[in-house]
Formats: structure tokens, C-alpha cells, sequence
């Protein structure tokens, strides 16, 4: 799957939970940025990259 692919896939799966047009946005956009921060798509990343992830956010972006 490509990262365009797992946003499509994502995007279809918010709006059939329904949520509202901010909170899909949002979950867009934190996807868009954890998978451009590998550079792969979030299917072929793992625990150990999420918690990466996050601690670059809590450290470097802050």
C-alpha cells in the first residue's frame, strides 16, 4: 500500500465511523506527517516507529 493509498483508506474509514469534518482533518494530517516523517507508508511501520515518532514530537518539536 502507498502512503497515498493508506490516507485514501483513511479517509473513507473516518467518514463511515461518521466523525466530524475537524476530527477527520486532524487524523489526516497526524497521519500525513508520521508517515512523511519515514517516508513510508504507516503499513510498514511498527510499534518501535510510533514510539520513535512520539518522542521525537515530545523532544523536537516542542
Amino acid at each position: 500500500m502507498t502512503k497515498d493509498e493508506v490516507l485514501a483508506k483513511l479517509n473513507f474509514d473516518v467518514e463511515l465511523r461518521g466523525l466530524s469534518k475537524n476530527t477527520q482533518d486532524e487524523y489526516y494530517s497526524r497521519v500525513k506527517n508520521y508517515q512523511n516523517h519515514y517516508d513510508k507508508p504507516a503499513t510498514e511501520l511498527g510499534e518501535e516507529d510510533i514510539r520513535q515518532f512520539l518522542h521525537y514530537l515530545a523532544t523536537k518539536k516542542s
